[in-house]
């Protein structure tokens, strides 16, 4: 598999942005959205590794690579090879001491494409959150990412408590790629 910078590099961000994501949780109550974030796929939230590796196959995810990181977390990179779309590097993100897919992060190699994929996830998830919510959590986030993002989109679930509440989809654009986050802040706890 290549090597993928941009995912390494953004991951330190990732994570060090999960806590104002769990705290903007709150401001999630006035997104309405056609299906809560569940999982990438059929790589749901909550799954071992040994589950998602199982299931990349069907998926069209080719070239995988396990690796364990410093702080412990378990990360399964890969390459979506699917007929039809464009090839998009992959990283599922399992925090340490924890055996549960938590985060899966979709690196889309063309800027151009932004508004086909924010189709998309709109078509899934509904309309995304207000754009007011989406530029406070933009300027709260943004000074932690190695590389400064143009734009975000946030889609948030807004189930019950236990399963939904926390779960986010956040669509960011840089200056040649997107990044399309599926995340579970429950799994960092």
């Amino acid at each position: 598999m290549p090597t993928i910078t941009r995912p390494a590099a953004l991951f330190g961000g990732l994570l060090a942005s999960l806590a104002l994501a769990t705290a903007g949780g709150a401001m999630a109550d006035s997104a309405v959205a056609s299906e809560s974030p569940n999982g990438y796929r059929s790589a749901d939230f909550g799954m071992s590794s040994e589950a998602v590796l199982e299931h990349l196959e069907q998926d069209q995810v080719v070239n995988v690579a396990v690796q364990e990181t410093e702080d412990n977390d378990l990360i399964i990179d890969g390459e979506l090879a699917a007929e039809g779309e464009p090839v998009t590097d992959l990283r599922f993100v399992f925090p340490a001491g924890r055996d549960q897919l938590a985060l899966v992060v979709a690196f889309h190699p063309r800027v151009e494409d932004y508004a086909s994929v924010k189709a998309e996830l709109e078509a899934r998830y509904g309309k995304p959150w207000e754009e007011e919510m989406a530029e406070w959590w933009f300027e709260q986030l943004k000074d932690g990412m190695p590389e400064e993002p143009n734009s975000l989109t946030v889609w948030g679930g807004d189930g019950n408590e236990a399963s939904e509440r926390g779960r986010f989809v956040r669509l960011w654009s840089f200056e040649d790629y997107l990044s399309v986050e599926y995340l579970d802040t429950q799994m960092f706890r």
